[in-house]
Order: C-alpha cells, then sequence, then structure tokens
C-alpha cells in the first residue's frame, strides 16, 4: 500500500539528485564543492527547492560525495535548504547488470537513513528512475514509513538488462511520477504493464529573477555590435544529448548569407574536445565557444538579454532549464522537438518559439533565417515568451502543482 504525505505546511522533503556521487555532476564543468554549494543555483534541483519552499515545506537535498570522509551537513547559499554530503564512491564499471548490482551494494544505506531520520523526513523525491539507485532508495523510503517519488529529467531507458527487469516490479510501488513530457509518458506506458500516479508538472523558473534588460544596454555592456545578429545557446557540453553537432551543421548553411551573425556556445562539459574539433570545421569561424560553466547569473541575463535568438538542438531532455531562463527574459527560441520542448511550446508561436524536428539541421537553419529577416516576429515571439513563463512556469505555481500531487489532492 503507497504511503501518504499528510497536507498541511512544513512538510518535510528530502531530494536524491541522480548520480552516485555529486562529482560526477561537477567535474566535467570543472566545479568543486564549494562552488556547488555557495553559487550554484537554478536547474531542476534548485528550483524544486524554491518551488517546495514556495509552499511553505522544507526540502533538503542529499548527495554522495567522494570528497568528504565523514557525513557533511552545510546549507546551499542561494535557498537556504540543508545539504547533506555522505562518504560514497564512483563505480569505474561501464554502463550493464553488473554495474546496476555493483551500485545497489554500494549505497550508503546508514548514511541516508540517519540523514532522513537527522531531518524528520516525511518523503523522498527523486530526481531519476530510470537510474539503478532508484530501487534502493525505493526500498529505503519504504522501509521508514516514507512515501516515494520520482521525476523524469532525461534519463529516458534503463541502462541494464537487470534494471529493466526490475523496474517492472519497483516503478508501480513507486506513489507517483512527475513527467512533464508526453514522449516519456507514452514511453512508460509502452514499456510497463504497470505504473503509479503520474503527473505533468513543468520544471520551474523564477520569474522575477530571469527577466530582461534593454537590448541595447546589455550589448553595451558586453561591448557586442548593436547590428549582429547573435543566436545564443549555453548549457553542459554533450555533443550528443544536447545536438550541438546539429546546431553547427545548421550554423555552417545559415551563416555564409548572414556576415553579421555570430552563435554563441556559453558551457563545459565532458565533451569539450569533440566539440573544439567540431569548431575547428570550415564554415564555423562566426562560433564564439566561451567553454566555461558560469554560475554568474547576472552575467548570463545580460547575454540572454543581448541576444536575438536561442536555439536549442537537443536529442535528448527531460525539461530542459535553459530555454526558460531565455524566454523569461524575452527571447525568442528555435527548438528540437525532444522531450519536453513541445510541452514548453504548448501552442507552438503563441508560446514564444518555432520547433523543428531533432536531428534535421537544414529546419533550424531555415527557422533561424526566418528570424533573422523578420525583427517584429522576433518581438512578437518574445513578449509571447515572457508571458507564457510567467503564466506556466513561474516557481510558486509549480510548488502549488508539486503540493497537490504529493498529498494526494490531484489524480
Amino acid at each position: 500500500m503507497a504511503a501518504r504525505l499528510a497536507e498541511g505546511a512544513g512538510r518535510v522533503v528530502a531530494l536524491f539528485p541522480w548520480g552516485d556521487v555529486v562529482e560526477e555532476f561537477l567535474e566535467p564543468l570543472g566545479l568543486g564543492l564549494a562552488d556547488f554549494v555557495e553559487r550554484m543555483s537554478g536547474g531542476w534541483l534548485f528550483g524544486y527547492v524554491a518551488a517546495l519552499q514556495s509552499v511553505g515545506w522544507r526540502p533538503f537535498i542529499v548527495y554522495g560525495s567522494s570528497t568528504v570522509d565523514v557525513p557533511t551537513r552545510v546549507l546551499h547559499r542561494s535557498t537556504g535548504a540543508p545539504l547533506w554530503l555522505l562518504p560514497a564512491r564512483t563505480l569505474p564499471l561501464p554502463y550493464s547488470s553488473r554495474r546496476s548490482v555493483a551500485q545497489w551494494r554500494a549505497t550508503p544505506w546508514r548514511a541516508f537513513r540517519r540523514a532522513l531520520r537527522a531531518e524528520r523526513c516525511e518523503a523522498l523525491l527523486l530526481q531519476e528512475y530510470e537510474y539503478a539507485r532508484f530501487e534502493a532508495l525505493l526500498l529505503l523510503g519504504k522501509s521508514l514509513g516514507l512515501p516515494v517519488f520520482a521525476t523524469f529529467q532525461g534519463a529516458d531507458r534503463s541502462m541494464s538488462t537487470l534494471e529493466a527487469q526490475l523496474r517492472r516490479w519497483s516503478l508501480p510501488r513507486a506513489d507517483g511520477l512527475i513527467v512533464a513530457s508526453a514522449q516519456e509518458r507514452e514511453r512508460l506506458a509502452a514499456t510497463y504493464p504497470s505504473l503509479p500516479r503520474l503527473a505533468a508538472i513543468p520544471n520551474p523558473i523564477d520569474v522575477d529573477e530571469w527577466r530582461g534588460t534593454p537590448r541595447a544596454a546589455a550589448r553595451a555592456a558586453l561591448s557586442l555590435p548593436a547590428e549582429d545578429f547573435i543566436v545564443l545557446t549555453h548549457g553542459r557540453i554533450d555533443v550528443h544529448r544536447k545536438g550541438l553537432d546539429v546546431l553547427l551543421a545548421a550554423w555552417r548553411t545559415f551563416a555564409p548569407t548572414h556576415p553579421r551573425a555570430r552563435l554563441v556556445l556559453i558551457g563545459s562539459g565532458q565533451d569539450h574536445e569533440r566539440l573544439a574539433a567540431l569548431l575547428a570545421a570550415p564554415g564555423l569561424e562566426t562560433v564564439d565557444w566561451q567553454a566555461r560553466y558560469t554560475t554568474d547569473r547576472p552575467e548570463l541575463r545580460r547575454w540572454l538579454s543581448a541576444a536575438d535568438v536561442y536555439a536549442t538542438a537537443s536529442r535528448v531532455e527531460g525539461m530542459p532549464v535553459a530555454p526558460l531562463e531565455a524566454m523569461a527574459c524575452g527571447l525568442p527560441i528555435v527548438a528540437s522537438r525532444a522531450q519536453g520542448l513541445p510541452e514548453i511550446l504548448a501552442e507552438g508561436e503563441h508560446s514564444g518559439g518555432l520547433l523543428v524536428p531533432c536531428e534535421d539541421a537544414p529546419a533550424l537553419a531555415a527557422a533561424l533565417e526566418r528570424l533573422a529577416r523578420a525583427p517584429a516576429l522576433r518581438e512578437a515571439l518574445g513578449r509571447a515568451a515572457r508571458a507564457r513563463i510567467e503564466g506556466h512556469f513561474a516557481v510558486p505555481a509549480v510548488g502549488r502543482a508539486l503540493q497537490r500531487f504529493m498529498t494526494g489532492a490531484t489524480p
């Protein structure tokens, strides 16, 4: 029988991000624990923290770490949420059933349990259900009599045969799955014979913080020419998942007839060398790659305010936050139809952007061409983008939706 999270303010919820240790996330970005604690904000994780706090709940984060020797409790600077860093290790094994078993066995059960009890936890909220540790955390929560929920943030397949078989047993025993992507909900229905309750709740964004400034002032601050046509994208450098090869192929088609156009990439990640090799090809001289993961949100807002268009060509997503930030700043977007993106642009142009098929560089180039030739359309899409974010993705609205779903107030 599913556990129930009681209604009312002050509920205490543990958030478990994906990954065996936080360093798996940070090191490819060139960041460390201090950056995570003191400077990182936003994204699905801290967005969920803010959303839950907005309804009076008390979320806290639990993460394994390979660089702490004892359980360490700190406060995340921008949200004030408790953050537990617990000694754990990575597993140098390729994805396989053997690795899945090793991940289950390496789960720091006692440390997790102690953190949950120390915070008087009342529910678990996991980043991904298609992840080996899902079953371990599900069993941990149930052993403590706590409801367990999980979200979809891009893990759209089981990573081993053993996981795929076991998940047919474990998923129905969760208390609910939060899946914003219709594509993923269809996959779940086709893959698993039985599922718990599902909710199509989007990732949240702070609409007060992410607000555009006048383009002329932003360009002056960044020393950008007023006449340039600037296309922007930012985030993790993962060539395949983010479709960066597709974006560059589209740019090679688009750029030759637009000498004042620039494509600005801001980000770092595990595919640094691969992206550098792609950028060495002819026809990409007007691509400006700023190879760094920035936690400077005012700087990102300046870039989003200065740009003309935001582009994302992802192959795999959950519900990406980066385009939400762009739209909140009044920037029109061109987006592939990867998971979650059609939901962001649910009404197409009336939602603030243009959708193109995944892996279709010519269609992406054509969309950029259309926007480059139509300043009035860009302005209209930018206004629609901001309205879309205010109406559907603001932190308080998402917080209320999470509260209703996790207390069983919605089907």
